[in-house]
């Protein structure tokens, strides 16, 4: 059995999906699940939404076969929080000396790929190429090019957003009608003290020259910007004409946003794997994306090989 980990918000549960989606595709013979039970202590952004987004999507292909606590138990070695609810914390608390000890004691479960060694990071060749006879319980981002590059045909049939309404549908053909351009900002989380000094707030050192680059390449385009928050892209963003900005979407109708930018001509994304599907999954096969050459503090991104994909260094403040 292998077991595939799920974490952390919409664009990262995603990915997550999709190297769930390959090891199905790729050892048929062999029970691929999903372990979802973070969630049920953790509540970072809106939850687990794979299946309230995805699933039972007309002619969607998304398919997630939930993991057991036995199953999980069996593979990993570690008792996971087994249910969520007022009381799941306190269950984990109780269960950390049981799991300690677990670890202690040598018993990683019937596992190829251990808790231990998942802790470094494995390239694409290594998580895929497993042996299927073996147990694995996996757990990462695999955000890497290699995860996705030869699977956007088979990820657009299998995530499948449903269809809009109102606001939505309506600012969404007026962006099939028009050169639209979506641009993507991320602050909120990034400014906490959770990820402050981890991840880069992108400015204008990076915005402005991404637009020029758009402006050489569309004639008449027309700026979507995309934020949580409105007022800073007002005060921030006033030296860009031509710009809508889209704030109609909160809570659990904030994937609406990525499927919004799915429909745009051009997508400048952020350092965030939110808008980053939204140019994976975008619908329009000659599409540009610009991208940020720095994602984090103190790393470079890995640099795209896609089609349409132009690579822009910019800063933060």
């Amino acid at each position: 059995m292998i077991i595939v980990r799920f974490t952390s918000g919409l664009g990262n549960q995603m990915f997550q999906y999709n190297l769930y989606s390959l090891l199905r595709k790729k050892y048929p013979g062999t029970q691929v699940k999903a372990d979802i039970s973070w969630f049920y202590t953790n509540d970072e952004h809106h939850g687990f939404e794979l299946c309230r987004i995805f699933e039972g999507v007309n002619g969607s292909d998304f398919f997630l076969d939930k993991a057991t606590t036995k199953e999980i138990f069996n593979v990993s070695g570690q008792v996971p929080t087994p249910f969520s609810g007022p009381f799941a914390k306190t269950v984990k608390y109780l269960l950390g000396p049981v799991n300690r000890k677990l670890r202690e004691s040598g018993r990683p479960g019937r596992c190829g790929i251990t808790l231990d060694q998942f802790e470094k990071k494995f390239d694409y060749d290594t998580v895929v190429n497993i042996d299927p006879e073996k147990n694995h319980y996996i757990f990462g981002f695999f955000i890497e090019e290699a995860y996705y590059r030869d699977r956007m045909s088979i990820l657009k049939n299998e995530l499948v957003f449903p269809e809009m309404t109102g606001e939505c549908a309506a600012l969404a053909a007026k962006m099939e009608e028009t050169e639209s351009v979506s641009v993507h900002v991320r602050r909120g989380d990034y400014l906490s003290n959770t990820y402050a000094g981890r991840f880069l707030c992108l400015d204008r050192s990076y915005y402005e020259p991404a637009v020029n680059i758009i402006r050489q390449k569309m004639r008449d385009p027309k700026f979507f910007i995309f934020s949580e928050d409105a007022d800073f892209v007002e005060k921030e963003f006033a030296w860009l004409s031509d710009k809508t900005i889209v704030n109609i979407n909160s809570g659990n109708d904030s994937y609406r946003d990525m499927q919004l930018m799915t429909k745009c001509k051009a997508n400048i994304i952020a350092n965030s794997t939110f808008s980053q599907w939204a140019s994976i999954l975008n619908e329009n096969s000659d599409h540009i994306t610009i991208y940020p050459a720095q994602y984090m503090s103190d790393e470079d991104t890995e640099e795209r090989t896609l089609s349409g994909w132009i690579r822009v260094p910019g800063g933060s403040r």
